[in-house]
């Protein structure tokens, strides 16, 4: 992986979001959809795990690379196999 850290991926957003909001909050209402989306995105960026890092298609497929470096790979296929982990963990359980 790239070790992005998400918090260093998202600098400043969250804060940028929070202002947004407030700016919007007093000037179209607090059940203007627009707020009530902004504060969905605030929850959200709350709800990240601290010290999560950002995973790609990319890094995932470098990843897989690195952990089994003697098997052929080609570039297609490792990222079709990192798309179909990815897409498996977005699964509902």
């Amino acid at each position: 992986m790239s070790g992005v850290e998400i918090e260093s991926a998202l600098d400043g957003a969250p804060e940028f979001v929070a202002t947004a909001v407030e700016h919007l909050s007093s000037c179209l209402g607090e059940t203007h959809p627009t707020v009530l989306a902004g504060r969905r995105i605030m929850a959200s960026l709350d709800a990240i795990p601290r010290g999560a890092v950002l995973v790609t298609e990319e890094t995932l497929a470098a990843a897989i690379h690195r952990a089994w470096p003697y098997r052929q790979k080609t570039a297609s296929g490792l990222a079709l196999s990192a798309a179909s982990i990815l897409a498996a963990l977005r699964a509902e359980p």
